[in-house]
């Protein structure tokens, strides 16, 4: 089944102005003209995370800067910093932000024009920000740029967060009083994936949902210019996925398009994982089962249950043990305690023999309550392409009308169910929504289901 992308509604806020426009317009935040400290206030749109929501005023920030009227080198070709990695915290009660650290140059050099690279949130582990290298031409030195290497993304999209970046430059004698504009732009693709559909033999229940072989780490160079793009390079793929736990609700799939990425962090805003952008293809899983060629797809973990006649509403999938001539044991199965009444989450538990448990190592004794019951869930995946921009949200709807998926390609070996096999019934349909909160523009193109 095919289907075309449209866009649905505008998640991100407006137009951003360009930085030398809004330095323009800014209007007066100092009139002491003995005090050095560089004052910045800030434009970005609606920030987004999936644990919690922020504030559209941010915290701080973190600055680097280089001045281009006094470029030195450590050594080689990599660039001093006029300052380097500051934290920036904003003035209470005001859109102003400043540090002592952070001083225009000194005395005579009040036309030295300073680039400015700021970032937001701080970086996580084991990414770093690189110094600006420089080139010689005449016998001039000129600034490339800095550039965040091994940034990465955490695995669990509840505790992804956004990133935003800015870029500008100015000198103390243009910009002492007005202060520096810094227009944040997002920097990550924001994924979320709905479900709807009314198989007419069976009803579907989701507990989670992963992305497989998308963006999770790469490094991000920052531009030169206000107008500029900025680039990722170096892409790793990596496995983004939530599993519900304490508190989420389980999905049952229906006629209308609902999140299947756990509980709300707000009114109208559910979890969704923030990606790098970048230009995935999907799994070939007719042509390339084990997926070797690291196509992109999407897993849902779901409970089947026959609702036919005389099916007695018994669970289809996962497989049971005693299933005929399936290899059930071959799938993976993930177990839920569930409350009976409203159908929410209570914890995860594993299951050894007949037994279940609270931990993975089967080490403490889980007993069920009388007001739970344990739901197995296996994963049914489906091939997705993408083409991300950094800024966009793409909101991925998936129609269980006919199908429920195929066996990925962590099933392995030649006993069915083979990687690829379809689980139950047909391909399940695809459908894109994509929002742009600079420009709103559409894309058309078309999106295979599986």
């Amino acid at each position: 089944m095919e289907s075309t992308i449209k866009t649905s509604y505008i998640i991100l806020g407006g137009l951003l102005l360009l930085s030398s426009c809004a330095q323009e317009d800014s209007p007066a935040v100092r009139t002491d003209g003995s005090d050095r400290r560089i004052v910045f206030h800030t434009a970005l749109p609606e920030l987004t995370t999936k644990a919690k929501e922020i504030a559209t005023e941010l915290p701080y920030f973190l600055m680097t800067a280089f001045d281009e009227s006094d470029v030195k080198l450590i050594s080689g070709d990599t660039l001093k910093g006029y300052f380097y990695n500051k934290r920036i915290e904003k003035i209470d009660g005001s859109n102003t932000y400043q540090t002592d650290e952070c001083q225009w140059p000194a005395q005579g050099q009040e036309s030295d024009i300073l680039h400015f690279f700021a970032y937001y949130p701080a970086l996580g582990p084991g990414a770093t920000l690189v110094n600006a290298t420089a080139v010689g031409e005449n016998n001039t030195i000129e600034a490339i740029g800095y550039n965040i290497k091994d940034f990465s993304v955490a695995s669990d999209v509840a505790e992804q967060v956004d990133f935003v970046t800015a870029y500008a430059k100015g000198s103390m004698a243009e910009n002492l009083f007005s202060g520096i504009s810094l227009n944040f732009r997002h920097q990550l693709s924001r994924i979320e994936v709905k479900a709807k559909g009314a198989h007419k033999s069976c009803d579907i229940q989701i507990a989670g949902v992963r992305i497989a072989n998308a963006g999770m780490k790469g490094d991000f160079v920052f531009p030169t210019s206000a107008d500029a793009d900025e680039v990722w390079s170096g892409t790793t793929k990596g496995i983004a996925e939530y599993i519900f736990h304490d508190g989420d609700p389980i999905v049952k799939v229906g006629p209308d398009a609902v999140s299947i990425m756990g509980k709300k962090i707000g009114e109208d805003t559910d979890n969704c994982a923030m990606l790098i952008p970048s230009t995935y293809s999907g799994w070939d899983y007719s042509g390339d089962s084990g997926n070797e060629n690291e196509g992109m797809y999407m897993s849902v973990l779901l409970r089947v249950l026959d609702k036919t006649p005389g099916g007695n509403n018994k669970q289809q999938y996962p497989y049971p043990d005693n299933s005929q001539s399936l290899n059930a044991p071959n799938i993976s199965t993930v177990y839920l305690a569930v409350n009976k009444t409203n159908d929410i989450v209570t914890r995860r538990v594993y299951k050894s023999g007949e037994s279940f448990f609270s931990d993975e190592a089967c080490t403490q004794s889980y007993t069920i309550p009388e007001e739970e019951e344990v739901r197995a869930f296996g994963w049914a995946s489906l091939p997705i392409t993408g083409e991300w921009e950094s800024g966009y949200t793409y909101t991925y709807t998936l129609d269980y009308t006919s199908g429920v998926g195929v066996h990925g390609p962590e099933v392995t070996g030649e006993t069915s169910p083979k990687a690829g096999d379809p689980i139950i019934g047909d391909r399940v349909g695809v459908s894109v929504a994509v929002s742009n909160w600079q420009s709103g523009s559409t894309t058309d193109e078309t999106v295979p289901g599986s």
